[in-house]
């Protein structure tokens, strides 16, 4: 396909993984307002959980997809053994997105989003390694706005590992939640696990719109 064709999939792939992102913010903020009832609250953190699957597979296929954005509009040689890497550590990527959304709130759930959170780390530590190799102007990657990028991205994982880590104590919660009825211990939980959350979603908005910056100015 042509260079312009996969600028517009990347694009794409941006716009709902952002619009995707807010309606999951949004609906967060709903679940931990206790003057709703508890099937209201439970109905909105069912949703995000539901929506938030956009997000994960934009931010999956961005990786391929950016490559072939790199390959075709000349920015970096890229090897086709690389092309195949990518496409198969992105299909194994959504097979495990589906594997969690099938075993969500099981033991086999918590093994499987272990699981996911060291691929996130692992990438995370790959990625940053080559923004810094190539800012540094070592290794077959440019520098600049494109280093940059990459070293932002090793960025976005921290961010979403960041998200998983403050997220935990809302399942456990919203259980307790629906037996017990609220009271300020159960809310205050709730609520801070949220805002927490949502500081590191801000983080990644701030993250993504720097590297739709670089990417379209070539800033650097």
């Amino acid at each position: 396909m042509s260079h312009s064709i996969w600028i517009f999939l990347h694009i794409l792939l941006l716009v709902y993984w952002l619009g995707a992102d807010l309606g999951v913010l949004l609906l967060a903020r709903a679940a931990k307002r206790p003057e709703l009832s508890f099937a209201e609250r439970a109905f909105a953190l069912r949703m995000a959980m539901v929506i938030d699957l956009v997000p994960r597979i934009c931010f999956t296929l961005m990786f391929p997809v950016g490559l072939h954005v790199t390959a075709s509009g000349g920015f970096a040689v890229v090897p086709e053994w690389a092309f195949v890497l990518a496409w198969a550590v992105c299909l194994g990527w959504l097979a495990l997105l589906a594997m969690l959304g099938k075993h969500e709130g099981t033991a086999t759930g918590a093994r499987l989003g272990t699981l996911h959170l060291c691929l996130q780390a692992v990438l995370m530590i790959v990625l940053g390694a080559l923004g810094i190799s190539a800012l540094l102007g070592m290794g077959a990657l440019p520098g600049g706005w494109f280093g940059a990028k990459i070293l932002l991205f090793a960025g976005i994982f921290a961010m979403g590992i960041g998200i998983d880590f403050a997220f935990r104590p809302v399942g456990p919660a919203f259980a307790r939640l629906a037996t017990e009825g609220s009271s300020p211990e159960l809310e205050s939980t709730i609520g801070g696990a949220i805002d927490g959350a949502i500081r590191y979603v801000l983080g990644l908005y701030a993250l993504l719109i720097l590297i739709a910056f670089l990417g379209v100015t070539k800033f650097l």
